[in-house]
């Protein structure tokens, strides 16, 4: 049974009369028998009996039809269904994203596709970088954002946006205050710092280990947010990203540093399983990130 055969057993039904489902079907009155008979072969049971000049269905393709008009009905809903997840009139967008940019860029992102989208569900879940490659790769979520930093190779990851890392000091600090604030300098000093394996210590680790230097930890914090307010407390100087420095009232608060002579950038790069074609709504997200792409502006050292 096709569901071609589905649509001509109901047609039949509704039209009376083999003649008439064929014109109704748009097809010959022996195209029609021909599809009927192999119906009949395919359940085992004749699906009309002559009742005195009429003819009728029998009893069990009565019942037949009943279920007949569900898969109809299921299929046209499915079909319906799908044409609007494409035309983005319904379905749902799950992103996955690493702290930095999960706080900084893609709520922005998910916002402004919400406004284009209002039909199709946004869900965010932020983790470290190992989670959301397994979301990733599990399908958990349709895609990850992710600074740079990806180790797994069965992820495919692609850069969109530049990010420098900067030198975060409360104005008494003495990395607020010293003349050229360079890879040396920084490394003079204990850091507030982000956990082991985050996408920031890894690209602060690199550059230092770059120029034969080495970091020194005042604590580690799991949150650029912490890192933010232990710094503007006073509490010791930190390395974060250029989209979280002086956001919000802590701007104020804090005086911003390129470290010059040292590569802090990275990339931002969104993340999916690989040999998956992502669906409209993350096509669309994905456009929404490389359109807003613009770099942060980061002060001179």
């Amino acid at each position: 049974m096709t569901l071609q055969r589905y649509r001509l057993l109901v047609a039949l039904a509704d039209a009376g009369s083999v003649t008439a489902a064929a014109r109704g079907a748009g097809i010959s009155q022996p195209a029609l028998s021909q599809q009927l008979r192999l119906i009949e072969r395919h359940y085992g049971f004749p699906l009309l009996v002559r009742a005195g000049r009429r003819v009728v269905l029998t009893r069990a393709a009565r019942q037949a039809v009943d279920y007949a008009r569900r898969i109809v009905r299921l299929a046209e809903e499915s079909e319906r269904a799908a044409r609007e997840v494409v035309e983005l009139e319904a379905g749902r967008l799950t992103v996955g994203a690493t702290a930095t940019v999960g706080t900084y860029v893609v709520p922005a992102a998910l916002a402004e596709f919400s406004r284009r989208f209002p039909r199709v569900d946004v869900q965010l879940r932020l983790g470290a970088l190992s989670e959301v490659e397994r979301w990733v790769l599990r399908g958990d979520v349709d895609l990850g954002v992710v600074g740079q930093g990806a180790g797994r190779a069965e992820a495919t990851v692609t850069p969109f946006r530049r990010d420098e890392l900067v030198a975060v000091a409360a104005p008494g600090h003495p990395l607020a205050t010293v003349a050229r604030l360079d890879g040396a300098a920084l490394a003079a000093h204990p850091l507030i710092v982000r956990e082991p394996g985050s996408g920031t210590r890894r690209t602060l680790e690199r550059a230092l280990a770059g120029a034969g230097l080495s970091l020194t930890v005042l604590f580690e914090l799991p949150s650029t947010e912490a890192i933010l307010h232990s710094v503007a407390a006073g509490l010791g100087a930190s390395v974060v990203s250029g989209l979280a420095a002086g956001e919000g009232p802590l701007g104020l608060r804090l005086r911003v540093r390129r470290v010059a002579g040292l590569d802090l950038s990275r990339y931002l790069a969104v993340m999916k399983a690989p040999d998956v074609e992502p669906g409209p709504a993350a096509r669309e997200f994905v456009a929404l990130l490389e359109r807003g792409a613009t770099p942060p502006v980061v002060p001179a050292a």
